[in-house]
């Protein structure tokens, strides 16, 4: 479907990207500080607690599907209030900006499902837990892209084209702080080996201290960053018709962007394939009777392996390589540094595939976080960098942005599938069917940057 923004008009939007100041050191900061907060939610949600709590409160025998069947829903949700509410950002006529006030609504509802989150388990009778765990991830994704959807076109908004790159690194430095820390303290107060009165306890501390979190530092941005309002000439009122075209474009018209997007799909199919599923990897390979974790020595548990150890991992290596990435990319360009991080997360699956051992899955750990370390950085500054040059920035991000959501429904529900079917089979070989996917995934992705041809 075609969209009425050619790639050769010229629009206010280049023009105030033209003009754009400089942001300093705490600009930005300020700019990116929110993904922090976003991350721990997320992070300390999907890694560790809503896999903890369906293994705990549904039957364990059927985990892996009853894990794609909570999870789906609210992630074709999330697919789709992004490139919407991203759209309707674009447009909007508040005094406070486009972004802020999307932010501040979805944080309240968000913070209001995370409490009912909370207490569910203890509310509701177990034989609806699965219906009631659907419903509120649904919720939290919609509340939670509510706030975030608009709030990633504002390094389009506010950050001079110079500058795109070392600020893509200072967002990928907050997500990944916001990654480390909620897989930590996620890991460290939920474990499902627990006896079932303590275990609702630390679930009740997990949301109500992810709710606080979203609380600070919603604040803390809303007060710091200012927006201009949109100019009432640039103001558009937008029919359903007219807002349903706004989801497609044709590929033919704006190519770069259509390779860029798809690479972000490929490589994120990878990633997701597998991750739901950690945590029950390292319980099903490396748990068992009389088994103690590595470093800790301390009874063995998927959330805190997974928590505690590999998440963190992950996320210490990755922090400088997510500054020097952006840093890099700015100075030397980005396709090759994409190259490479492909290169290093396809060799972790190997690692999982021929070394399964708590040592070499801190190893496997290691090696991804340099590879995604580099990756996140670089992907928001060779999205930004192949916009089209029209005045539809938080559109077009909210396309990038459901592009890295819509291979969580597809990669959950192959892997759900795969580990079900292939249970029984010795030799964990579900586990290993879909570490050789998520190979086949990254190289395609990696492969589909090379057809980029407007960015080094």
């Amino acid at each position: 479907m075609e969209i009425t923004d050619k790639s050769g008009d010229s629009s206010p939007e280049t023009s105030n990207t033209l003009s754009l100041r400089p942001l300093s050191l705490f600009g930005q900061v300020n700019l990116n500080i929110f993904w922090l907060a976003n991350q721990f939610h997320w992070q300390a949600l999907l890694a560790v607690v809503i896999p903890s709590m369906v293994a705990k409160f549904l039957n364990p025998a059927y985990k892996s599907i009853n894990l794609a069947l909570v999870v789906n829903w609210g992630t074709i949700v999330a697919f789709l209030v992004n490139p919407l509410v991203g759209a309707l950002s674009d447009y909007a006529r508040f005094r406070m900006g486009r972004r802020r006030p999307y932010m501040i609504i979805g944080t309240f509802l968000n913070v209001a499902v995370l409490v009912i989150f909370a207490f569910s388990p203890s509310w509701f009778p177990s034989s609806a837990l699965l219906l009631i765990f659907s419903a509120l991830f649904i919720l939290l994704q919609f509340s939670n892209n509510l706030a975030n959807a608009p709030w990633s076109a504002i390094i389009a908004d506010n950050v001079p084209p110079q500058q795109r790159g070392i600020s893509s690194g200072f967002n990928g430095l907050f997500n990944l702080l916001g990654t480390i820390t909620g897989s930590i303290v996620a890991g460290i107060i939920v474990n499902k080996n627990d006896a079932l009165p303590l275990y609702r306890n630390e679930i009740v501390q997990i949301f109500l201290l992810i709710a606080a979190v979203q609380i600070i530092f919603v604040a803390y941005t809303v007060l710091t960053v200012k927006e201009t309002p949109l100019p009432s000439e640039r103001h558009i009122t937008l029919r359903p018709q007219e807002l349903l075209k706004k989801f497609f474009f044709k590929p033919s018209t704006y190519p770069d962007l259509a390779w860029v997007l798809l690479a972000r799909f490929l490589v994120m199919m990878g990633i997701w394939s597998i991750y739901y599923f950690l945590e029950y990897y390292f319980d099903d390979v490396f748990g068992g009777p009389g088994v103690k974790t590595l470093l800790f020595n301390t009874p063995f548990s998927g959330e805190f392996f997974n928590g505690a150890l590999f998440q963190p991992v992950i996320m210490l290596t990755a922090l400088p390589t997510s500054l020097l990435a952006g840093w890099a990319s700015d100075h030397w360009g980005r396709k090759g540094l994409v190259y490479l991080s492909g290169a290093m997360m396809a060799l972790v699956c190997a690692i999982f595939i021929f070394f399964p051992q708590q040592t070499f899955a801190l190893l496997a750990g290691a090696c991804f976080g340099i590879g995604y370390g580099a990756y996140t950085s670089v992907d928001w500054a060779l999205t930004t960098d192949v916009l089209p040059p029209t005045n539809e920035a938080g559109k077009f991000m909210g396309i990038w942005s459901a592009l890295g959501i819509l291979p969580q429904v597809i990669g959950v529900s192959i892997g759900g599938v795969v580990l079900q079917l292939l249970r029984t089979i010795p030799d964990h070989f579900g586990y290993t069917s879909l570490f050789l996917l998520t190979v086949i995934y990254l190289i395609l992705g990696t492969g589909a940057i090379y057809r980029v041809k407007g960015v080094e």
